[in-house]
């Protein structure tokens, strides 16, 4: 194992945690440290996230459905559209994307350029939401009418974005839950890791049958060292202050979505 390896599952680990502490986010770092220490192309990158992020989640998800704080009459309307379409995604649309998607001049933007350039642009709105986020209060919603329509329209948009980017799916459901479906901010949460856990699965099943060459005994390391972050982060959030966990890991996330915009840039100048 050389200290790319050495450093690559210690990230692993590391994501797992902030997932375990924060409840989300965590995923979002394993694309890069997949590509960048891992040396896999951004397209392969994305289908073991989605693996990762399928396991990760049904890990909160199970908690969550314990405690009744899941609400599946959202999830239903959510969920179908959501799951065909990341489904879709992932089994026709990223197997023929092209080489090449845009150019500009001698500059040329490739698949494995635009998927980390979108992954950025979730990254760093993910970051700001994060340190800018107020403290948590208990807001009383579920007293107006849930926009079916906008829902599900919005589902599958998302499950595009998710379908290419292979994580960020929780950061952008749980507005839509929030403000289309009226779900308590907790209720939100809950259902969003089911959805992700959900969508996720059937994501990476597209992905095995457009992809025959997995590594499955590396995919099954590096998630078993996020599964153990996980589990460590579950301890360890009782003894930290979330909210400021939050700001930090907010701030980090913004630094690293410049860092993959300008590596990226400059790779081909």
């Amino acid at each position: 194992m050389d200290i790319y390896q050495l450093v690559g599952f210690t990230g692993a680990l590391l994501t797992g945690l902030v997932l375990g502490l924060l409840g989300g986010g965590g995923a979002l770092l394993s694309i890069p440290v997949l590509v960048y220490l891992f040396h896999l192309d951004a397209s392969v990158a994305t289908g073991y996230s989605l693996f990762l992020v399928a396991v990760t989640a049904s890990i909160g998800a199970v908690q969550n459905i314990r405690k009744q704080m899941v609400d599946y009459h959202a999830a239903l309307y959510y969920g179908i559209p959501s799951v065909i379409t990341v489904y879709v995604v992932r089994r026709f649309v990223m197997p023929n994307l092209p080489d090449v998607i845009l150019t500009f001049g001698n500059y040329a933007v490739d698949k494995n350029h635009f998927i980390l350039f979108l992954l950025a642009i979730v990254m760093m709105g993910a970051g700001y939401k994060m340190f800018t986020a107020q403290s948590p209060t208990e807001e009383n919603f579920g007293k107006e009418p849930t926009h079916f329509i906008m829902l599900m329209f919005y589902a599958v948009l998302i499950g595009c974005f998710l379908g290419l980017v292979g994580a960020g799916g929780g950061f952008l459901m749980i507005p839509a839950l929030v403000y289309l479906a009226h779900l308590p901010m907790k209720k939100a949460v809950g259902t969003s890791l089911v959805l992700v856990a959900l969508n996720s699965s059937i994501g990476f099943l597209g992905d095995i049958h457009s992809n025959q060459n997995m590594d499955w005994k590396f995919l099954l390391a590096f998630s078993a060292f996020s599964v153990t972050g996980v589990f460590t982060g579950f301890y360890l959030h009782r003894f930290t202050d979330g909210h400021k966990l939050k700001k930090y890991f907010g701030g980090f996330m913004m630094l690293m979505a410049i860092f993959i915009v300008m590596k990226e840039t400059l790779k081909n100048l």
